[in-house]
C-alpha cells in the first residue's frame, strides 16, 4: 500500500520532510509506504481561510496529476484543505486529517474538545465539526494556542506550555479527549505531547496518527472490493 501525504504549503525544509516522513512509516503498519510530497506552488502555511483558499487548486491539481501513484491521499493540514474537491475528482481515498480525528478520536459518543492556532482557524473547526455530522453539542469548548504555524517548531515548550493549559481547561468544561487541530502540533516530539496530555488531564487525538489509519483502513475497504468485483465477473 502506497500513500501520498499532500502538504499543502510550500514551507517545508527538506530536513522537515524527511522527519515528517519517518514519523508517519512508524505509525504505518507493515506493508504501507507513506510518501510525504509538497504542492508546486501555494503559501508557505495554512494560517486562515484566505491561506486555505489559495492552497486548494494546487492540493486539486495534484491529487488528479497523482492518481497512477499512489493508493491514496492525506490531506497535510488538519482544515482539511480541498478535501470535497479531491474527493469529487480522484479515483483514490483521500483522507483528511481533521475529519478522521473527528471520526475515530469522538468513537463512543465522547464529548471533545479541539483547539488550534488562532480564534479564525477554531471557527473553521466547528464548521468541520457539523460537516463530520456530529452533534455540535458533543464540542464542550475551542481553543486557541495563539501561535502562528511557523512559529510553532521554533520553541516547542512554549507550544507544550499552551496545549497543558487549554487541556486543563477543557477538562475544567467537562471534555474527555482533545482533538488537534495542526499538523505542526502534532509532529511534535511524541513525549512532548504525552507530558501535555498527562498534566493536562486528559488524551490528545493526533490527527496524523488517525489520518493515516483511516487512509489504511480505506484504502483496503476499496482494494477489497475492487478483488471482490474482479473475481464474481471471472
Amino acid at each position: 500500500m502506497k500513500i501520498c501525504y499532500l502538504v499543502p504549503g510550500i514551507g517545508l525544509s527538506a530536513p522537515e520532510k524527511q522527519r515528517r516522513e519517518g514519523t508517519l512509516n512508524a505509525i504505518a503498519a507493515p506493508g504501507t509506504r507513506v510518501e510525504v510530497h509538497g504542492v508546486e506552488d501555494g503559501p508557505r502555511s495554512i494560517e486562515n481561510a484566505l491561506d486555505e483558499y489559495k492552497a486548494m487548486p494546487n492540493v486539486l491539481a495534484f491529487v488528479v496529476k497523482h492518481q497512477d501513484g499512489f493508493d491514496g491521499f492525506i490531506i497535510g493540514c488538519a482544515g482539511d484543505s480541498g478535501l470535497e474537491g479531491c474527493r469529487e475528482q480522484s479515483r483514490k481515498p483521500v483522507v483528511g486529517p481533521g475529519e478522521s480525528s473527528l471520526v475515530l478520536g469522538t468513537l463512543g459518543n465522547r464529548l471533545f474538545s479541539m483547539i488550534t492556532i488562532s480564534d479564525e482557524r477554531a471557527r473553521t473547526k466547528r464548521r468541520l465539526v457539523r460537516e463530520a455530522g456530529l452533534a455540535e453539542s458533543r464540542l464542550v469548548s475551542s481553543h486557541s494556542l495563539g501561535i502562528p504555524v511557523l512559529d510553532i517548531p521554533r520553541d516547542p515548550r512554549r507550544t507544550q506550555a499552551a496545549l497543558v493549559a487549554a487541556l486543563m481547561e477543557a477538562k475544567a468544561r467537562g471534555a474527555e479527549v482533545m482533538l488537534l487541530g495542526c499538523m505542526s502540533v502534532a509532529f511534535m516530539a511524541p513525549e512532548l505531547l504525552a507530558q501535555a496530555a498527562d498534566e493536562g488531564g486528559i488524551p490528545l487525538v493526533n490527527p496524523i496518527v488517525s489520518a493515516v489509519k483511516l487512509a489504511e483502513a480505506l484504502v483496503t475497504m476499496d482494494q477489497y472490493g475492487r478483488r471482490a468485483a474482479t473475481a464474481a465477473a471471472a
